[in-house]
């Protein structure tokens, strides 16, 4: 089974088996005529108003619907951000999970010849920020076709990040029919040296691990491609990966601030405990309304000072307790006397 058979035979099935599932977007009763006959009633052709069709579909997501909106590229999606990030992806902590969404949002992803820099963004490392919703990158045909059904089963928002580069890709795949999620896939064939990656690297990182073979070289292949909201890169991935004394990282986003960035930085803090005790940041969950919770999101001068102190120290630092006013507002800084030894970096 090739990518885009794998995601349509799974949306055929899911429309067969649940009516309340909804199948919507700009272009889906043309690109899915078949669908489109079958269900009309649950397959909904929307106008260019991506801000709108994304709306509605959260809304019926709050309404035990299980909408799937489908962006043909990620750069549309970008209209409708404030329905997917403000709205879907704080679902959860808004209502205190009592009352679950589920819209589903299928989205287009990379390159493809021809599309030019304004529609063959990777913006994977975005979405991540994204904390309420699971994010899905298939990485094969298997992987996509569980991913499209398990919607069904999921209390919260997801999204689905398929890469345009796979459609392409005419390799079959197996399916089998499975309601566990897999949170990576291992090709194992070394115990030192291993490639990390995810989507359509995964395919590259296959074809170039033949190559290393033929020249001596063994090397084994991972790809992630589920990112559940509550924890990002599961525990049992970083144990697998930081058995290997060379990992390498094949990213097809930038690398900066990318997926495997994080990764390893995750990757680098479990081995060495003692860089983790350094960080000081916010914690994994939106910020709070109430102005008492907000208080202890952000990092403070005393959270910062008090934190450096006991790490060089091994002692507790003695502060005053920081007043409400100047938690919650910008403190009034004699910048020129704070910046009177400062260098600037050309």
């Amino acid at each position: 089974m090739i990518f885009g058979k794998a995601i349509d035979l799974a949306i055929n099935e899911i429309l067969k088996r649940n009516k309340k599932f909804l199948l919507m977007g700009l272009g889906v009763s043309y690109d899915n005529k078949d669908f489109f006959k079958k269900f009309p009633k649950q397959v909904i052709e929307t106008p260019v108003s991506e801000l709108s069709f994304t709306g509605m579909a959260v809304g019926l997501g709050s309404q035990n619907y299980f909408p799937m909106i489908d962006h043909g590229r990620v750069e549309f999606s970008m209209l409708a951000f404030d329905q997917i990030f403000t709205q879907a992806a704080r679902w959860e902590y808004m209502f205190g999970g009592n009352y679950p969404c589920t819209p589903c949002f299928k989205i287009c992803i990379g390159r493809q010849w021809g599309n030019g820099p304004q529609h063959t963004g990777t913006y994977h490392s975005m979405f991540m920020q994204s904390l309420g919703m699971d994010i899905f990158i298939p990485s094969t045909p298997f992987e996509a076709y569980l991913h499209v059904k398990n919607i069904l089963y999921q209390k919260r928002p997801s999204t689905i990040l398929e890469h345009r580069w796979l459609y392409l890709n005419n390799k079959k795949f197996k399916l089998k029919n499975s309601k566990k999620i897999h949170k990576a896939m291992l090709e194992k064939n070394s115990n030192e040296n291993i490639i990390v990656t995810y989507g359509d690297g995964f395919s590259e990182s296959l074809k170039a691990k033949q190559i290393l073979e033929k020249n001596g070289v063994k090397v084994s292949v991972i790809s992630i491609s589920y990112f559940p909201s509550h924890e990002r890169i599961s525990p049992n991935i970083i144990n697998t990966i930081k058995k290997y004394k060379n990992i390498f990282y094949v990213d097809t986003s930038p690398f900066e601030f990318g997926i495997l960035n994080g990764l390893s930085g995750i990757l680098n803090n479990s081995i060495n405990k003692k860089l983790n005790e350094n960080i000081i940041s916010c914690p994994r969950t939106p910020c709070p309304t109430s102005p008492k919770l907000a208080e202890k999101y952000y990092p403070t001068k005393n959270d910062i000072s008090s934190k450096i102190y006991k790490k060089l120290t091994g002692k507790k630092l003695k502060l005053n307790k920081i007043d409400f006013y100047e938690i919650h507002t910008v403190s009034k800084v004699n910048l020129d006397e704070l910046l009177k030894n400062s260098q600037f970096i050309f």
